[in-house]
């Protein structure tokens, strides 16, 4: 059990990470897929199911592992490390092929400008306290966004990255030239606003 921090440490992440790699799809132009899952999947994965940084390791060697990683590890409870080894075991049973697109997705993740790390992030943490309406909303907008072809899709993702700078005024009127959006219910709208351009820690409209 000794060398278990060493092969652990890294696979310690926020439990959202698979569904802001969706929204690093749909905002950053990486070409990286959610699948065609079921909705029960993809908000299992939301929640923290086979999500990319809490599944794939990156095992440091035993000589190269930083204080502070040792004494995180340390400061956890056994419920923890034990929850962290069996996400290693899930880890190492997956196909070479699964292992390596996730590896693949990691990285693409770290090549991301800091800025759009940190709105992705900030996306992630609005979902934890987002109740089972606004998922919906959310999900309908991973849909429309995936249905669309390779172009149309990446000129949406640069208008919606457009639209952050805007006033809530002028925002909404630019919003309303999206036919997606304007299909939306005014309380569906409610909730993509506030998913796409909340700062962190407000909550939903219906929360």
């Amino acid at each position: 059990m000794a060398r278990d921090p060493f092969r652990f440490m890294r696979t310690v992440a926020g439990s959202f990470f698979q569904l802001a790699i969706g929204i690093l799809l749909l905002l950053s132009g990486t070409a990286i897929a959610l699948g065609s899952d079921g909705e029960a999947n993809v908000l299992a994965r939301a929640a923290g199911e086979g999500t990319v940084e809490s599944v794939a390791p990156d095992p440091p060697r035993a000589d190269n592992v930083s204080q502070e990683r040792l004494e995180r590890w340390r400061a956890m409870s056994p419920e923890e490390r034990e929850r962290i080894r069996e996400r290693y075991r899930r880890w190492k049973e997956l196909p070479p092929e699964e292992r390596e697109r996730i590896m693949e997705r990691k990285r693409r993740w770290r090549e991301l400008p800091e800025e759009q790390r940190g709105y992705l992030k900030d996306r992630r943490e609005l979902l934890k306290d987002a109740g089972p309406e606004d998922r919906v909303v959310v999900r309908k907008f991973f849909d429309r966004m995936h249905s669309l072809p390779p172009e149309a899709r990446r000129e949406t993702r640069q208008k919606i990255w457009g639209w952050r700078s805007l006033p809530p005024g002028e925002r909404e009127e630019a919003m309303r030239s999206w036919p997606f959006y304007r299909g939306l219910s005014e309380g569906e709208r409610e909730t993509l606003r506030w998913f796409l351009f909340a700062p962190p820690g407000e909550r939903s409209p219906h929360g």
